[in-house]
């Protein structure tokens, strides 16, 4: 996916969203770009997935990059930069632990978006499921980190072993 603003191809995007938008109820847009590994999500997506959401995107599911990135709210609406891997063909990093993921579920009030609901999984012998207690924490740590560094708040649910990121103070308790 080009994510420079002026890129005719992302023009016609930022378009396609708008109209569609006009239409749906909830418009996820399902970015494939890169780059592959790293922490942090590449500059130039941020203000990209911005003018996504400004153009009518309620959620932004990027993938490709192998890792879990951090989740930032902009205007209210999830902008997952990366949601790492949930099946896998690539050799397990032992640092960048691109087997550690998550479930992501988007849950709604009505037609609003008002909670993002993280299950912590791991990948092993060929299937995603969910981490147990010190994976489970690891993963989860390292998510609340990610997730801050992006201004987001994250509540850690041990009832139901899931992280939880509110869309805004009014959201379902």
């Amino acid at each position: 996916m080009p994510v420079t603003l002026k890129d005719q191809r992302a023009v016609k995007l930022l378009e396609l969203v708008s109209k569609t938008k006009a239409l749906v109820d909830v418009l996820i847009v399902s970015a494939h770009w890169g780059p592959n590994w790293g922490d942090d999500p590449p500059a130039k997506q941020i203000p990209f997935a911005h003018a996504l959401v400004d153009a009518g995107a309620d959620v932004i599911f990027g993938h490709s990059g192998h890792m879990v990135r951090g989740i930032e709210l902009y205007r209210e609406k999830p902008i997952l930069y990366c949601t790492g891997d949930f099946i896998d063909d690539y050799a397990v990093d032992e640092i960048e632990r691109n087997d550690q993921s998550f479930m992501f579920v988007v849950e709604m009030d009505g037609q609003r978006i008002a909670r993002l609901l993280l299950y912590p999984t791991v990948i092993a012998a060929c299937q995603a499921r969910r981490a147990q207690q010190n994976e489970r924490e690891a993963i989860v740590a390292r998510m609340q980190r990610l997730c801050m560094q992006l201004n987001t708040p994250t509540t850690w649910n041990e009832q139901a072993e899931r992280l939880e990121i509110r869309m805004s103070q009014h959201a379902l308790s």
